[in-house]
């Protein structure tokens, strides 16, 4: 067996982005870009004013209060190319408003006292102040970064706002799911002695709120290697083919049955590690598989752990690997064995430090206990035996936002 990071570098090694494609802009959102973008406009396109006011020369203005005759109104998206501000006049402007030539202040209504056209400015003001100029945003030509990044809507804002309609971002993996085993059945249709197939309801869920990939559900297999043999016809047309459960040695594992008849050429097969022992991962012809063992538990964390970087290196993600944080234990934990554990805690951040809450039940059957915990403490192989409450050990958290639940 391989350690947990050692099976990380082995998937990583064997991953890579399959190429780009130019989208629209209005489709991109969670894509990740693969080119540097220009901007098509200098924003703002000329100098605007920052507040509603009064357009002034700043040198009318020197003397307070100083009485300006009104020019005229000026609002957001009106030309001014015809209009020049003449000594002693003003013009009255709107937020957005392109200032005219001879403007260089902006003096704001909340100073100011207006009679018929005359305009009384009664504060001192900054030259230039509550002026937006030309190009502060953005000038046309410069380059827009988000190269390994997936858009969201705060860069889409950006995108858009350069008129910028259409981007090159990395293709999306093709992604599918089988589940194994006669004891399981869909939901709604079990009897007591079912097992509901909520694996391939959970991966399928991770991947579509992680990363947006909509990922095909296939079906479930039964335990025999031909009606396996079946199922993959359809799942060799994806990039990306997960299974769960028949991955161990046991008479009914299909996968580990059917592995010669499908060709799938293993990079490893078993890893140090608890849960998830039985994980294995490797290629059939043109299509990487991610075999899951079939604890509900060891699905989740290594779907987790694995396959979410691996998938992310695969959309162009410059950054695709977890980072952990430190935690506090504040309850000991007790390992029997020297396999790498990611035991399921619930984190709370509170007076500057994270505290990490193990679960009272580390079984991988548990699925309670990751719908109430929100990361995988790791518990190093050399530590056995009793590890004590207060010590800091690192966590990979799955649910960021719950941790500051209150």
């Amino acid at each position: 067996m391989i350690y947990p990071y050692e099976a990380l570098e082995k998937i990583f090694n064997k991953v890579e982005p399959e190429g780009e494609e130019l989208i629209s802009v209005f489709d991109s959102l969670h894509r990740v870009v693969s080119r540097k973008i220009a901007s098509n406009r200098s924003l703002p396109p000329y100098d605007n004013a920052a507040m509603d006011g009064y357009a002034v020369k700043f040198e009318d203005i020197k003397e307070i209060p100083a009485k300006l005759k009104l020019a005229g109104n000026i609002k957001a998206g009106d030309s001014v190319e015809s209009i020049e501000l003449k000594n002693g006049e003003c013009y009255r402007i709107m937020t957005g408003a392109f200032i005219p030539k001879g403007a260089d202040t902006v003096v704001e209504f909340e100073v100011t006292r207006q009679k018929d056209r005359e305009v009384e400015i009664l504060k001192k003001k900054k030259k230039f102040a509550n002026v937006r100029f030309k190009g502060e945003d953005i000038e046309a030509g410069s380059e827009i970064d988000f190269v390994g990044k997936p858009i969201t809507p705060y860069k889409l804002s950006r995108l858009v706002s350069t008129n910028n309609i259409f981007v090159y971002a990395y293709k999306q993996p093709s992604v599918c799911i089988i589940s194994t085993g006669d004891e399981l059945s869909h939901p709604g249709s079990c009897n007591e002695f079912d097992t509901i197939d909520s694996n391939s309801f959970f991966l399928k869920s991770l991947l579509k709120n992680t990363l947006n990939i909509d990922a095909a559900y296939l079906g479930i297999s039964k335990d025999n290697k031909n009606d396996l043999i079946n199922v993959m016809k359809s799942a060799l047309n994806y990039d990306v083919i997960l299974t769960s459960a028949g991955i161990s040695f046991g008479d009914f594992d299909v996968v580990t049955n059917a592995e010669k008849d499908l060709g799938i050429n293993w990079e490893f097969k078993y890893v140090k590690q608890k849960p998830g022992k039985p994980f294995a991962f490797g290629r059939v012809k043109n299509s990487l598989i991610f075999s899951f063992p079939g604890n509900p538990v060891s699905t989740a964390f290594c779907s987790f752990f694995y396959l979410i970087p691996a998938l992310k290196k695969m959309m162009g993600y410059k950054k695709y690997r977890h980072i952990p944080i430190e935690a506090v234990l504040t309850s000991p934990m007790h390992k029997r064995n020297d396999r790498v554990h990611f035991n399921r805690v619930k984190v709370e951040f509170k007076d500057d430090n994270f505290y990490a809450q193990p679960f009272e039940t580390q079984g991988s059957n548990i699925i309670e206990s990751i719908s109430k915990c929100n990361g995988f403490v790791m518990v190093e192989t050399e530590k056995i035996g009793e590890i004590p409450k207060g010590e800091k050990l690192k966590v990979f958290l799955y649910d960021f936002e719950s941790v500051f639940d209150k």
